[in-house]
């Protein structure tokens, strides 16, 4: 028996059998599910890109945050896939005291930065949803908006 596992061992012959074409097949079945549920991921990154761009454009030249920047955001997220629970925030000096209409007003020629993350899953095949990445994406911009 020792001999004969040697003899197999050693042997130049290549022969497939039905158990090894199988695992050869779902093996190529699990990779290919891994590389386009990773291509979805990078799909979802380059939305996510945009809506910060986007945001980026409504705080300049509105000059601050208000109700229609929440709107914006509320429309871009709903036409973002493959991510969860996304949410932005601003770092930015704003004007006191606070205009009427606006949450929060940046004052012209002053900086903001948003960042915008979500969290999305890798699961490949059957979305077993193994690792979870967190996604973020950032953009800055200037306010165009002058304040009295």
């Amino acid at each position: 028996m020792h001999r004969r596992i040697k003899g197999l061992l050693r042997s130049d012959r290549a022969e497939a059998n039905y158990f090894s074409t199988v695992v050869f097949i779902f093996i190529a079945v699990i990779i290919l599910a891994f590389i386009i549920n990773l291509f979805s991921i990078i799909s979802t990154k380059q939305q996510i890109d945009h809506a910060a761009d986007q945001m980026v454009k409504q705080i300049q030249l509105s000059g601050g945050i208000s109700t229609d920047t929440e709107e914006l955001f509320d429309f871009l997220c709903s036409e973002i896939t493959g991510a969860e629970n996304i949410r932005y925030s601003i770092d930015a000096t704003y004007k006191t005291p606070r205009p009427s209409g606006m949450r929060n007003a940046i004052q012209l020629g002053t900086p903001f930065y948003i960042t915008i993350t979500g969290r999305a899953q890798l699961g490949g095949l059957w979305n077993l949803d193994l690792i979870n990445i967190q996604i973020v994406s950032r953009g800055a911009g200037v306010s165009e908006h002058y304040w009295k």
